[in-house]
């Protein structure tokens, strides 16, 4: 990154997304950056003008993730049905007892005894269904239905048997027969809440919310504080686009539940929803709760994290992050974002320290790969991200997420000046995709730095044919020749852009340019408006209210304009409060109404706001120019010094200290 110019242009990583099938899917996106313009009203003013910079941006992932993997669905804690599965029996009991054990080896041999005994209907009929639990147990839920539908061949009023073959059922996903079988086990025991709760979730699995909502109102009617319940029914009601009924629900299964599951999961969910509102002090609330709760909970400490970084408590949010890390040092995905985070907060060293990790079980991730690459280019070395991009290349040679590698190889060629080699890069991206119009843009910037015109506008020439609809390469082309001089052919070209997108602030205040420097100060305000009208509430917005002000003091005589102008500047200034640009902008407009001391106070204020060693040089220019109208010419000369020693290849400032030490010795003389 050894150019300014090429750093800021060029400065266009982008992150690759790993599809289905592994191909990468993330496209190009390139966004103009637009440098503040400054006019300067001295004895004849100067209008900056403005380069459009191209820059591709990595697209940040969404910073929040829900707990549980699946926060949608109901909260499950429907009890196998087993009130109705008690007997003397011998081998029942002890099969009843090794079950709720977990010797599940000793229960299906007591059950089994029973099966093929001479038991009665309804020991045989138990027996089948504690076998059918344990099959569903196991995942075989086809045998499980099997032993279901034989313990109904014994006994078809048992109201257990049809919740658990609902349940089996339900896990198989044929919600259509775990329905029927779950209204059955209702019809059986019409005051079982449990079998009503399990109809309400079958039918929130089906998408049935309001018949959902009906079977979860009918429980809450008769225990209106069951927790699960109420977090079921805040689920459905989210599904249905109800956030705020659904919130008032979730915080109500907190509140009953407490300290248990449903009380984590309604805690953790308002956090999340909290942060969606951008309420972010409401989300830490909640999800401190649930951390309180469940502290092991690593995507909570992640969510309470970004709660954090939203609220700009870095240290805490910094402690959940780590905390998360820990605690989901085997979940990927999660280590992945929290990656994501640290990069984002520019902690290099531990984005780089969980990417590897990450690789460590999957060396070949493109995508992990994408971000290492992304990391070490900001941090400046290129080297390291060009050998990462490099990498992806050889994993996956001729695919998409190689095409986006060759693409940024190319940016960091470009970035060392290698301009040949950046080209070979683009073109290698362009075998894969050869009417990737993005790269014909960038290959246009790398023609341009390495002083090939020609070839810059025939490759911009070349992207606008194959994106119409894309004004940035036209922009591309219309920049050059206002940054050449070349304003009439640059006319033409936003001319021609503005037609197309009237909307598109830049080409506006490109032509605000070219006007003033015309001399047609009537035409540049009109362009400004324009920019202005557009977005009103935008930076360009912002500039084109300085530029108008200046304008009108410019052109402008007596108190009214002088105020109109003040005005505008002062508009500015609200958008963006003690922008150094816009002050010295006022600050010139009030020494040109020879308002000296304002005009001297707003320069030490740009001074003050200001890290630029030329545009404080310009200040200390304007302050020692207000010291000698005022004829005092010590403190002139030690404000023009002040500005040499800021810039000293400035002439202006130095003729300026001349003429001021000139007439400081005829004060000494006179005296």
């Amino acid at each position: 990154m050894e150019r300014d110019e090429a750093r800021l242009e060029k400065n266009r990583i982008s992150g690759i997304e790993i599809a289905d099938e592994g191909r990468g899917k993330k496209k190009i996106e390139v966004r103009p950056i637009i440098p503040l313009v400054i006019l300067s009203l001295i004895t004849a003013a100067l209008l900056a003008g403005i380069l459009i910079l191209t820059k591709f941006f990595y697209n940040k992932p969404e910073t929040l993730t829900q707990s549980p993997a699946n926060p949608n669905a109901p909260f499950d804690e429907v009890a196998r049905g087993t009130d109705n599965l008690k007997s003397d029996n011998v081998h029942i009991v002890r099969g009843r007892e090794s079950y709720a054990r977990g010797y599940l080896a000793d229960a299906i041999t007591e059950f089994n005894e029973i099966v093929e005994s001479a038991a009665s209907d309804r020991d045989k009929a138990i027996a089948l269904t504690y076998l059918g639990m344990i099959s569903d147990d196991k995942g075989d839920y086809d045998k499980a239905i099997d032993y279901y539908t034989r313990a109904q061949t014994y006994d078809n009023k048992n109201p257990d048997i049809f919740k658990n073959l609902s349940l089996a059922y339900r896990h198989k996903k044929d919600f259509d027969k775990a329905l029927e079988s779950a209204q059955k086990s209702s019809s059986l025991k019409s005051d079982d809440a449990g079998s009503k709760k399990l109809m309400g979730d079958i039918y929130f699995e089906k998408g049935m919310y309001d018949e959902a909502i009906s079977q979860y109102q009918g429980i809450l009617d008769k225990t209106p504080e069951n927790p699960a319940v109420l977090y079921n029914m805040g689920s459905a009601l989210m599904a249905k686009g109800d956030e705020f009924a659904a919130m008032e629900y979730f915080k109500k299964a907190g509140a009953v539940d407490r300290i248990g599951e449903v009380a984590h999961r309604a805690y953790s969910r308002l956090g999340t929803i909290y942060i969606e509102r951008k309420n972010y002090e409401e989300a830490r609330k909640y999800l401190k709760e649930a951390a309180s709760i469940r502290p092991n909970d690593a995507v909570n400490r992640y969510n309470l994290g970004i709660a954090y970084l939203k609220l700009g408590k870095r240290e805490e949010a910094m402690e959940e992050l780590s905390r998360a890390e820990q605690l989901g040092e085997k979940n990927a995905a999660l280590l992945e974002k929290i990656g994501e985070e640290y990069l984002n907060l520019k902690n290099y060293d531990k984005s780089l320290d969980i990417y590897g990790r990450i690789r460590k079980n999957n060396e070949r991730n493109v995508k992990i790969l994408s971000q290492i690459a992304k990391i070490y280019y900001e941090k400046g070395e290129l080297d390291k991200a060009f050998d990462a991009y490099r990498q992806i290349t050889a994993i996956e040679p001729a695919t998409e997420n190689a095409r986006v590698a060759y693409l940024n190889m190319g940016n960091i060629l470009d970035d060392a000046q290698r301009f040949d080699e950046a080209v070979e890069a683009y073109e290698k991206a362009l075998a894969i995709s050869p009417k990737d119009h993005a790269v014909f843009l960038n290959i246009g910037i790398a023609y341009k730095h390495a002083g090939k015109p020609e070839l810059a506008i025939k490759a911009w020439k070349q992207a606008a044919q194959l994106a119409p609809d894309d004004p940035k390469p036209l922009t591309a082309i219309a920049d050059y020749y206002y940054e050449r001089g070349y304003f009439d052919l640059a006319e033409m070209e936003y001319q021609r852009i503005i037609g197309r997108w009237p909307n598109i602030q830049e080409p506006h205040f490109k032509m605000g340019t070219i006007y003033y420097k015309r001399g047609n100060y009537e035409y540049a305000m009109n362009a400004y408006k324009k920019v202005i009208d557009i977005d009103p509430n935008s930076d360009q917005a912002r500039k084109a209210l300085i530029n108008r002000g200046v304008l009108i003091s410019k052109t402008g005589t007596g108190e009214e304009s002088m105020e109109a102008s003040i005005s505008l500047i002062r508009k500015a200034l609200l958008m963006k409060p003690e922008d150094p640009q816009a002050l010295l902008a006022l600050g010139i407009i009030y020494m040109k109404k020879e308002r000296y001391d304002s005009a001297m106070d707003t320069f030490y204020q740009v001074i003050k706001g200001s890290n630029d060693s030329k545009l404080i040089a310009d200040a200390y220019n304007n302050i020692g120019k207000c010291y000698f109208k005022k004829r005092e010419y010590k403190k002139a000369l030690q404000a023009f010094t002040r500005g040499v020693d800021e810039d000293p290849g400035n002439e202006e400032i130095r003729m300026n200290r001349k003429v001021a030490t000139q007439e400081y010795e005829k004060e000494l003389g006179r005296d």
